[in-house]
């Protein structure tokens, strides 16, 4: 176990105080008794987060902070003045934004993404709409409003195709993209895109959660973008008429309803988060999910870097944030102590 942490200084990185800001003070933080230099978490967070609380990516340090470049070069300061390092940990939650590839995958894929185990999500919820679907209550309306007035579209970037409402942007079920592709395909007389078409219908559903239907899914899926991305930048004919398709579809509300009712998820009202939301989030924050490190895969994967920066003694401690959020946080602690055996927690 490190040195005792007799006193600490508490740190709040963001991005106009940096790895670099934090390392130029060690040497005076030293000069004032502090052993510790107590972080805020600085795991990749939401862009622009002021706090670090928000976490999309487990695996990588935050970019506006330094990267591991950057946290590398505290580190060495730290170690130069005899400073040790406790880092705040949030181990109940993420943030469903850009950049949290996690949840994304569950967006796109439902109950057959092999991310679907790492939320609390409740896939046969009472309301039959939202079997195998995450309610999204982000529309500042109701539904029907959205997609007649425009709110809501479709936009394809190269092989992918994405639901769009102000700056939010979602990603299109693999299979609900065969309607577009069909209708472009007839439009042009292309065998390749009515094959596509026939391909992606034929993806087992998100509702197939077996792992050879998962597996299937997500192997044939990727290669059947890279092949759509591929033909429509050399054939400008298909590009357009992809492109017509999905206008057309913008430009009528039932068949915009169609499709969105494929999608892995469903748009809603943000009022309907008091009462149908099907994940548990945190408080009543409908941006952080909750996490399921009960599981102990996703245990494993959600500390990864934390585990090797303490087994490296770069870190000599963690201060869990809000272990009384977890469904055992005892058993959370044992597993964090067993992994962990010489590092202070607290």
């Amino acid at each position: 176990m490190s040195a005792e942490a007799r006193s600490t200084y508490r740190v709040q990185f963001r991005r106009e105080f940096d790895f670099d800001d934090a390392a130029a003070i060690a040497g005076y933080l030293s000069e004032l008794g502090v052993t510790h230099l107590y972080a805020s978490p600085y795991l990749q967070a939401a862009a622009g987060s002021t706090h670090g609380y928000d976490v999309v990516d487990h695996h990588r340090v935050n970019e506006e902070l330094g990267g591991e470049e950057g946290r590398a070069r505290l580190c060495s300061a730290l170690g130069d003045a005899k400073l040790g390092q406790l880092l705040d940990i949030v181990p109940n939650h993420m943030a469903v934004r850009p950049g949290n590839r996690w949840w994304w995958d569950v967006l796109e894929n439902g109950p057959s993404s092999v991310y679907a185990s790492y939320f609390d999500v409740d896939w046969e919820p009472p309301d039959e709409r939202l079997h195998n679907k995450v309610l999204l209550p982000i529309l500042a309306g109701r539904y029907g409003s959205a997609v007649d007035g425009g709110e809501v579209h479709v936009e394809r970037e190269g092989g992918a195709f994405f639901v769009v409402y102000g700056e939010q942007r979602f990603p299109a079920a693999p299979r609900s993209l065969d309607a577009i592709l069909r209708q472009a395909g007839g439009a042009i007389g292309s065998d390749d895109l009515l094959a596509l078409a026939d391909a992606f219908e034929a993806l087992p559903p998100a509702s197939a959660t077996d792992r050879e239907s998962v597996e299937r899914r997500h192997r044939d899926k990727e290669a059947l973008r890279r092949w759509l991305a591929a033909l429509l930048g050399s054939d400008t004919g298909a590009g357009r008429a992809v492109d017509a398709a999905v206008a057309s579809l913008n430009g009528d509300p039932a068949a915009l309803d169609d499709f969105l009712q494929r999608q892995n998820y469903r748009l809603a009202f943000w009022g309907t988060a008091r009462r149908e939301l099907d994940y548990r989030r945190f408080f009543d924050i409908t941006e952080l999910a909750g996490v399921r490190v009960e599981d102990p895969q996703v245990f494993a994967d959600t500390h990864r870097l934390v585990l090797a920066w303490l087994a490296d003694g770069s870190v000599d401690g963690v201060r869990v944030d809000h272990i009384d959020g977890l469904r055992d946080p005892e058993e959370y602690l044992g597993r964090l102590r067993s992994a962990a055996p010489e590092s202070w927690i607290v």
